[in-house]
């Protein structure tokens, strides 16, 4: 027996990429209304209360249209409204494995500097610190922002630089930053647009901004998009857009930005020397294997670099 409707609100009403208006159902509740046209408050079918309804534009994008209205209550629109959801509790999970994080977030941060000079790094979505901690060991200085109070307060124990704030209000002066770096950040904005143009305002030109973000082609995704966990339980709340290496290329060119690598590089010249013979005795084994993965949509996540012009 089917549980009572639940009342439902407009997401997003237009695709944030081209601005669209009509749009394929992708998964998630079923809509009488396809073209964007329906007004909030229209009951969404189904027995889960955080089931979304998530549309595909012509242009590849994948976007939260609808949501039911006792989940906006819960979570809010995006993390700024439940912060309060980060508590220590969540953080636990990140708490471990501390030196594989910190060790992961160097190489990301030399991804990023392959195309940007050196200079200040802000990590948006700091969590516990752990790319701050990287960017310092590779002589950085580093300051990171998160809507977590929990994450703020850890990351100052530790000697980090941080402070409250979102991807849509940074707290950060005009051109003081020469590399952000967004891990798993970006798909939690309803509004990419307005929070890339925050990112211009605070690099510097030819700074890099580095994101990592789900893989909308990542083969369960892909396969079953109504079972997958991209659109239910906990990500299917929190998260807002998903993208593909060409969407999000597409978006970043339109808002001026020019993208320079898409997923982890091969080679790094600001290696250490050590490091540098050992990328180029694994190059030639990696790049295959590296297409293969890609091949088979065998990549959950996907990193993109580019510059801000």
């Amino acid at each position: 027996m089917n549980a009572a409707p639940h009342a439902s609100r407009i997401v997003i009403d237009a695709c944030p990429l081209c601005g669209a208006t009509k749009w394929s159902l992708h998964c998630g509740a079923a809509s009488r209304s396809r073209g964007g046209e329906g007004t909030s408050g229209r009951p969404l079918d189904g027995e889960d209360s955080s089931e979304a309804e998530w549309v595909r534009c012509q242009c590849g994008l994948v976007f939260k249209h609808r949501e039911a209205i006792d989940a906006v209550d819960a979570h809010g629109d995006g993390d700024a409204a439940h912060a309060g959801h980060y508590d220590s509790r969540y953080f636990g999970r990140y708490a471990r494995r501390r030196r594989r994080r910190v060790r992961k977030a160097r190489r990301q941060i030399l991804d990023a500097l392959e195309f940007a000079p050196q200079g200040r790094l802000l990590d948006v979505g700091c969590s516990l610190g752990y790319t701050m901690e990287a960017a310092r060991s590779l002589g950085l200085e580093a300051c990171g922002v998160d809507v977590s109070a929990v994450a703020v307060e850890e990351c100052r124990r530790r000697g980090l630089e941080a402070r409250a704030g979102t991807l849509e209000q940074l707290p950060c002066e005009d051109g003081s930053i020469a590399v952000a770096v967004l891990k798993h950040v970006f798909e939690h904005t309803p509004a990419p647009r307005a929070a890339l143009g925050e990112l211009r305002r605070v690099l510097i030109k030819d700074g890099a901004v580095f994101l990592a973000v789900p893989n909308l082609g990542y083969f369960k995704a892909a396969r079953s998009p109504q079972t997958s966990r991209f659109f239910r339980g906990e990500a299917g709340r929190a998260h807002f857009v998903y993208y593909t290496p060409a969407t999000l290329a597409r978006l970043l060119e339109s808002e001026g930005f020019v993208v320079c690598s898409v997923h982890p590089l091969l080679r790094h010249r600001r290696a250490g020397p050590l490091r540098r013979l050992l990328e180029a005795a694994q190059a030639p084994l990696r790049a295959p294997f590296r297409a293969l993965v890609d091949v088979l949509g065998l990549r959950k996540e996907f990193w993109l670099v580019a510059v801000r012009m």
